[in-house]
């Protein structure tokens, strides 16, 4: 029985407040597919950081902000979000995985991109924050 319990506890996404993080990577996927740039920051704490490959990072949520305003009229058809591991850090949890995006550029191309994804979540008073998302290959 307490085996049980351990490999349950094990398997259980970590919860801020009463939203699993699982929950929380969801609702990023979908705010991207919103194109939500305002929103989507706001999920960064103050010293929060966009990691991209080959680019200086992103951090604050103002310049954040400002970064994905970049993409208006681009058109995100699909993004999905799989979580593969979730792993409690130093006062955060880290969440990796993969991720599908489609869509349309601004200038009318369609475009279809599959990498991975490596984020820092906090719990803090506002719910769950995040402190880092990196894309790669």
């Amino acid at each position: 029985m307490m085996v049980m319990l351990a490999l349950a506890a094990a398997s259980a996404s970590p919860q801020c407040g009463s939203v699993p993080i699982s929950q929380m990577v969801d609702s990023y996927a979908a705010l991207i597919r919103a194109q939500d740039s305002a929103a989507i920051a706001h999920l960064f704490r103050d010293d929060g950081i966009i990691d991209n490959p080959g680019a200086a990072p992103i951090r604050g949520e103002s310049a954040i902000r400002a970064f994905l305003s970049g993409f208006k009229g681009a058109v995100v058809n699909s993004e999905t979000m799989a979580v593969a591991n979730v792993q409690a850090g130093a006062g955060d949890w880290r969440v990796t995985g993969r991720f599908h995006q489609t869509g349309v550029t601004p200038e009318g191309k369609n475009y279809d991109v599959t990498g991975s994804f490596d984020s820092a979540w906090a719990c803090d008073g506002s719910g769950w924050r995040l402190k880092r998302m990196a894309t790669g290959k």
